[in-house]
């Protein structure tokens, strides 16, 4: 039995309506998004009270956003106010109205509390390098949440109440900033995030991965310059460097407000207030000396929905590996179970590649988030298999790049889907547009990890689960792969052996598969 979750976000500048599905799997679909725009924060927040006209203007978002919820007929609702009502002398007589016209419950969370939840959002809807510090960074309008993060566990969780637009309310700067007033707002930052970046400071942060919406739409607009205009669409897991941030910033923090709704990538909602935004990064990176940035799309409302289904649901799945709580994981084993997968085998296949893919680490330059890839892909490698078992690799590339899976980038996507198509019968080509389309080293991924997952496939062709264990011996120009059975393995020996080629290419090595 699926059950329907309606979740709202009161923001400060923007209403935020997410309805999703829970399956019995423990897994959400998005059914709708809606936004109202309030401007809690018109005049200031730092004047400490919602305006009349701002607070008039909230009701209103929430009975129409009520109407919605009653259209269809939802009767979970989880509602969060954070930095613009909890700050605000007139937040609680908000919340008491909105009980009273609609009566909807509207929980006022703190500042450690919204960073948890962001959080909670972020690293189930992205994959985080491991043994890595990394930061999670939430621009919202009122309040911005700082966490740092390694191995999908929070080390630091802060809030401070310089938003887009409290920022833009207590300076009021010129269109376009003038060089004085650009001063002065980077100079309030580095005082009132002092404290803050000398704990950052105590960390090796290499990645800033950002989420919500003026960093959302700052990386929309990167991806727009950048030409990278599928991500755009896309924009989950979009990765990109601080040089191409920079450059960006430079525009916008020197740019009208006219302007800037111009430029390709951006919510003209969000054009008045997001060079504060951009200046505020520009601090950030400055001082932790970061250079790769990754967005997030999942954020707020997701944590909150994860919560939910965590405080709900009492049964715990085991997936894959040490993923209990992935989201990646997750849908890549729904949608193994979806289409009716041959656990055993594909377990056996998995289990294999990864163990040539460690071995052969000296001769290729990916590591453990590539290792992943490898993985769900080995998981995949025949769900094409539902449709037909002729040209079941391509059945199998086309059920991937279509089945919209939780998680992944609109390139991991891409990837999975090549790994998928060439794990058998041809191999890629200039003139093959879904692997034409892939950036030289995208490419190369695709040749190691499908290469490897040909001659993984093959040695369990028949299903036996016969080869006990790989030992990878390295020599000057071949790759020997020893294989460990106490069985007669010559069949999987010879099937091997006819698909090494793509490998071999890879990494520019003769290899012989061979019985240890």
């Amino acid at each position: 039995m699926s059950e329907s979750l309606a979740i709202i976000d009161l923001g400060t500048n923007t209403f935020h309506l997410l309805i999703a599905e829970i399956d019995e799997r423990e897994e959400f679909k998005v059914l709708e998004k809606f936004k109202e725009p309030v401007e809690l924060g018109e005049h200031g927040l730092d004047s400490g009270r919602i305006s009349d006209a701002a607070y008039e203007r909230g009701l209103q978002a929430i009975r129409r956003l009520q109407q919605i919820i009653s259209l269809r007929q939802i009767t979970e609702v989880r509602a969060i106010a954070t930095s613009a009502i909890r700050s605000a002398s007139n937040g609680k007589s908000f919340v008491a109205a909105v009980k009273s016209e609609t009566g909807m419950d509207v929980k006022v969370i703190n500042g450690n509390e919204e960073a948890s939840l962001i959080f909670e959002g972020v690293r189930n809807g992205v994959q985080m390098p491991p043994d890595q510090d990394v930061l999670v960074l939430d621009i919202g309008g009122g309040s911005v949440e700082f966490i740092v993060a390694r191995d999908s566990k929070p080390l630091l969780l802060r809030s401070l109440d310089i938003g887009a637009a409290r920022l833009l309310g207590r300076f009021q700067p010129s269109d376009p900033m003038k060089p004085a007033e650009i001063r002065a707002i980077r100079e309030y930052l580095y005082q009132t995030m002092a404290g803050l970046l000398t704990e950052l400071k105590e960390f090796d942060i290499k990645l800033v991965v950002g989420a919500s919406g003026t960093y959302e739409t700052i990386s929309a607009m990167i991806a727009q310059r950048k030409k990278d205009f599928l991500s755009s669409e896309n924009l989950n897991s979009y990765r990109y460097s601080g040089k191409d941030f920079r450059e960006l910033n430079k525009l916008l923090i020197h740019s009208t407000q006219l302007e800037r709704e111009a430029i390709p990538g951006m919510d003209p909602l969000r054009a008045e207030m997001i060079n504060m935004g951009s200046l505020l990064i520009e601090v950030l990176l400055e001082e932790i000396g970061c250079k790769e940035m990754m967005v997030s799309t999942y954020a707020l409302k997701e944590g909150i929905l994860y919560r939910y289904i965590e405080d709900q649901k009492e049964r715990v799945h085991r997936l894959m590996g040490n993923a209990t709580r992935n989201l990646r994981a997750k849908a890549i084993r729904n949608l193994c179970e979806k289409y009716d997968y041959k656990k055993t085998h594909v377990l056996k296949v998995s289990e294999l590649a990864q163990s040539i893919y460690d071995q052969l680490k000296p001769l290729h330059p990916f590591g453990t988030l590539e290792r992943e890839l490898l993985r769900y892909a080995a998981m995949l490698h025949d769900i094409g298999q539902f449709v037909n078992r002729s040209g079941h690799h391509k059945h199998g590339q086309y059920l991937v790049m279509n089945s919209n899976i939780s998680g992944f980038s609109h390139d991991e996507i891409i990837i999975l889907g090549n790994i998928v198509r060439y794990h058998r019968k041809s191999l890629p080509t200039r003139d093959h547009f879904h692997f034409k389309v892939l950036e030289q080293r995208q490419r190369l991924l695709v040749r190691v990890l499908a290469g490897i997952l040909r001659i993984a496939d093959q040695l369990d062709r028949g299903h036996r689960n016969s080869v006990e264990s790989i030992k990878v011996v390295i020599e000057a120009r071949i790759v020997r792969i020893m294989l460990v059975s106490s069985e007669d393995i010559s069949h999987e020996i010879d099937n091997a052996q006819a698909e090494v080629e793509l490998l071999a290419g890879a990494i520019d090595r003769e290899i012989l598969v061979e019985k240890a």
